[in-house]
């Protein structure tokens, strides 16, 4: 690592952070070594640790009762999915997201989150050659898709994001999106003493939650595809999924401790962990359009303000100046409100402002691109777009896998050299010590890292492996 970059890498640690989107991009960071990061992640564990507060009473007395506990919370969660399917075939409408915009504004804002989906469990990796771990990092695994883009959760999430033309959306995020990825980049590169902990947290996350069951049905419903959210229902199931194995792997783990009542604690408060930050539940019920089409708006702001002419005022200003100030930005919005250039809650057809940007004869076409004016459509409609035609503004929801016709043609030579690396290595363990580094969060979604990631199930999951080509 050049000396520069150590160096600042190094404050960073020693630094009290409050900004978690900074922690994420430390973590994320492939110039920092695992001990730097090991040291930060104790830290901040601490830190959020301290602030904790939560209930005890959500788990069992008697551990023997967890898996009893699972499966009740399992059928609960069943159970009021049923009364949802139900209200909705009796007429009611969508209950979570009105209209495309809204699965667009969730989906942006859970971006962080998913980015690092499964990343909590890089740190038991490294026990590989102890038994005791192994169902846990099966399930870390099946999360990097056994090496295959096409299963990888993060090449998921990612490459829906890319599709929906979403991107650039998800970098104007406010840090309070990026306090559980923060956490769970932490876990990653916890130390030994967190091993209750990442138990308890992985517990949590692969209980099956209602709100996934509805949002996998509700953007079937609205044309988007939803493969990683039905990924999962299947993969975490409480039979033989996720939530079994995070069962199975509690039991191993947990005789292994002698002081029982100290592990316990230690996993509760894991458990607790995952509900730090905000959940897709606060962020469902607090979206916002409004906030979301202003800030298109002000960013179209920053080049429009120079290129419109003087003839057009509102309120003895024009739109030049009205756009010349950032903030005065959602003020304009209101005056064209006012002045009927935008009718909301009816078809956007009669808005001025959107015939101006979705026709091709109108003076603003073209400067606003089809997912943009999805969700400018869907702002204005309100609740007029439950009884129209999801694709009027002309965005192609259909799903396409970009990565089945990806190839790289300029290459850094990295994969070559891991290739190189270990079909000259003969000792197993060695082998498997070349591949760790390219399974860390930052890099197993990669070119490098999917490759890496089917070898290490090759060496140590043959069983897995044999299943990566059958699915």
């Amino acid at each position: 690592m050049p000396v520069a970059v150590k160096k600042q890498s190094l404050e960073f640690i020693d630094k009290n952070h409050q900004n978690y989107c900074d922690l994420v991009t430390f973590f994320l960071n492939a110039d920092i070594s695992i001990q730097e990061k090991e040291r930060k992640a104790s830290h901040f564990l601490k830190k959020e640790i301290q602030s904790l507060t939560y209930n005890s009473n959500d788990f069992p007395a008697d551990m023997s009762k967890i898996q009893d506990w699972m499966l009740n919370n399992n059928k609960v969660q069943c159970t009021e999915y049923q009364a949802y399917l139900e209200r909705r075939n009796s007429g009611a409408g969508r209950e979570y997201f009105k209209n495309v915009a809204q699965a667009f504004e969730f989906l942006i804002k859970v971006a962080p989150v998913k980015r690092v989906d499964g990343s909590w469990l890089f740190s038991i990796i490294h026990y590989w050659n102890d038994p005791v771990f192994r169902d846990l990092i099966q399930i870390y695994l099946e999360e990097l898709g056994l090496g295959l883009a096409k299963s990888n959760h993060v090449c998921l999430f990612d490459d829906l994001i890319l599709n929906l033309g979403l991107e650039h959306f998800v970098l104007d995020l406010e840090d309070e999106y990026y306090h559980q990825p923060a956490i769970q980049l932490a876990l990653a590169y916890a130390p030994p003493e967190f091993i209750p902990e990442i138990i308890g947290f992985n517990l949590a996350y692969e209980q099956l939650p209602l709100h996934l069951l509805i949002t996998n049905y509700e953007l079937q419903e609205l044309g988007i595809d939803s493969k990683y959210f039905n990924l999962h229902i299947t993969i975490d199931n409480i039979d033989n999924g996720h939530a079994h194995l995070s069962h199975k792997a509690f039991e191993k783990i947990y005789r292994k401790f002698n002081d029982k009542e100290f592990f316990i604690e230690k996993m509760k408060i894991g458990f607790a962990l995952s509900n730090k930050g905000l959940s897709s539940i606060q962020i469902i019920k607090n979206l916002n359009l409004d906030t979301l089409v202003i800030k298109i708006l002000k960013r179209k702001a920053l080049v429009g303000n120079v290129i419109h002419n003087d003839k057009c005022k509102f309120n003895n200003q024009t739109i030049n100046s009205w756009l010349a100030v950032p903030d005065s930005v959602e003020e304009f919005i209101d005056v064209l409100i006012d002045k009927k250039w935008i009718k909301l809650g009816r078809d956007p057809e009669e808005s001025r402002f959107w015939r101006l940007i979705s026709q091709e004869d109108g003076k603003m076409y073209g400067v606003f691109n089809s997912t943009e004016k999805q969700i400018i459509y869907d702002w204005i409609a309100g609740e007029y777009a439950q009884y129209t035609d999801l694709r009027t503004p002309g965005i192609q929801l259909e799903h396409k896998n970009q990565n089945d016709f990806m190839f790289s043609f300029l290459s850094d030579g990295e994969l070559e050299d891991i290739q190189h690396q270990i079909y000259e290595t003969g000792n197993l363990a060695m082998k498997i010590n070349k591949l760790l580094p390219y399974l860390a969060p930052h890099a197993h979604h990669r070119e490098t890292g999917l490759w890496c990631t089917q070898r290490f199930v090759d060496f140590l999951f043959p069983f897995l492996s044999h299943q990566k080509f059958t699915s």
